[in-house]
């Protein structure tokens, strides 16, 4: 086993930072898996279960009212209570003698009420997927909203004030917004997956996970750097006196061991974050078995 004591780590915040360099194409990738399933999604939902093209027709109405019949009446009818107004038996029962053949259902499905801002202007939408139905039912209205004022005390009368075209859109054209939320779903998804191999990862990363293993053996920085070119000198003076010894290399050969024995000492070099702490334990402590010693280690520059 290793020298380290897992127990008593302190968080380091520059072996978060290689791991999480290490694994960023995880982010990216899932991103990208995460856009693409949004859009398939989206689009299956737009062009499958829902409607191509949905048609629509906004008219407005100026409500007159009377006030000396009720001077706070004008309070009830809101939009709250226009739009449900709208959708009452008074009103649709007078829209369904206009329009045989038409459910109350389909009316319901149909008719909605808006109140933006001045109190006096109602806007009626009629709006579905069957622009004949769409149409039949706002001219209906034309004549069914009038005929309710005449019943109502408080209303002295209702008109078209605006006399709106028929409109078509395609409902589902937010394929940028399905991408977006998806690829922002892919990389939570890929962070919290990251967190979790973060959290279990014995790689080597750092300076400091070297030396809570190995404490006895120098680390020397990485190979091809100014800071290994002055620790090597530093600590072991010519470099060509030992021999280089890539953890990717190690196998049980007596011919290996036999090469490494002959020189001074080996530098042992390895990959930043790929080698885990049982691999190298293996190597490290198998080459002390060979009577192998290890003078310094180094990351690769591969």
């Amino acid at each position: 086993m290793s020298g380290i004591d897992a127990g008593r780590e302190r968080l380091d915040l520059k072996r978060l930072w290689n791991q999480f360099v290490h694994k960023l194409w995880i982010v990216i990738a899932a991103a990208i898996a995460g856009a693409i399933i949004g859009v398939m999604a989206y689009s299956i939902y737009g062009k499958v279960i829902g409607p191509d093209v949905m048609y629509e027709i906004r008219n407005d109405y100026y409500v007159f009212f009377n006030y000396d019949a009720s001077f706070n009446g004008a309070d009830y009818f809101n939009a709250y209570t226009w739009d449900s107004i709208l959708r009452d038996d008074p009103i649709v029962n007078s829209a369904l003698e206009i329009l045989p053949g038409v459910s109350k259902e389909q009316i319901y499905e149909t008719i909605t009420g808006e109140i933006i801002g001045d109190y006096r202007i109602l806007t009626v939408v009629s709006k579905g997927s069957d622009a004949d139905l769409v149409y039949k039912v706002s001219e209906a209205y034309k004549q069914a909203l009038p005929m309710f004022a005449d019943r109502i005390p408080i209303l002295e009368k209702i008109e078209v004030w605006t006399d709106s075209d028929m409109v078509s859109y395609d409902p589902y054209t937010r394929e940028k917004n399905a991408a977006f939320l998806g690829g922002m779903i892919g990389i939570i998804l890929a962070l919290s997956l990251i967190m979790i191999m973060c959290a279990i990862d014995d790689g080597i990363y750092t300076e400091r996970d070297w030396l809570q293993r190995y404490p006895e053996i120098p680390f020397l920085g990485k190979k091809g750097t100014d800071e290994y070119s002055v620790n090597t000198e530093h600590i072991l003076g010519d470099e060509s006196e030992y021999i280089l010894f890539d953890s990717s290399e190690f196998s049980f050969s007596m011919e290996v061991f036999e090469k490494l024995r002959a020189g001074k000492g080996v530098i042992l070099l390895i990959c930043r974050g790929r080698d885990k702490a049982d691999k190298i334990d293996k190597i490290v402590f198998t080459l002390g078995k060979q009577d192998v010693k290890i003078v310094g280690m180094a990351f690769s520059d591969k």
